[in-house]
């Protein structure tokens, strides 16, 4: 099995453990209420936590970044092997998740299947989900 197909293999068995272990299946519905928005506020709602996941999840990836590059106790090249495999790995979830809510989560939105909303939430919700571990993993160190 190639590394690759392991880390990814990680990612998905990560990615099911968190949405079990998670209270809120949907951690976009916090910030989303569909019965309290309407319409195109509910898609400009999703849209905007998309977009402040992304940009959090960044901001998450840089801060473990900074987590590893200050283990004194590792050597550079370590180091540097670290944050590489830290990015692969980001880059895998992001397409994992791109394939999973472009893909598997239209069908889940019941009689609304196929609709650009549950795809929006998917991707609100798995980069929520990504965040809140990456967090736990590395804010704590």
């Amino acid at each position: 099995m190639s590394f690759r197909v392991r880390v990814l293999a990680f990612v998905l068995l990560a990615t099911a453990f968190s949405v079990t272990a998670s209270p809120n299946p949907r951690p976009s519905a916090g910030q989303c209420d569909r019965s309290r928005l309407a319409g195109r506020g509910y898609i400009e709602c999703l849209e905007k936590a998309l977009h402040d996941s992304d940009a959090a999840l960044t901001e998450a990836t840089r801060r473990a970044h900074a987590v590893i590059d200050a283990r004194s106790d590792l050597a550079p090249t370590q180091r540097t092997r670290w944050k590489n495999t830290l990015d692969e790995a980001q880059g895998l979830f992001v397409r994992f998740r791109n394939f999973e809510c472009q893909n598997v989560a239209p069908y889940e939105g019941g009689s609304r299947i196929g609709s650009f909303e549950e795809r929006l939430a998917c991707l609100a919700d798995k980069n929520l989900m990504r965040l809140e571990e990456l967090r736990r993993r590395y804010d704590a160190q």
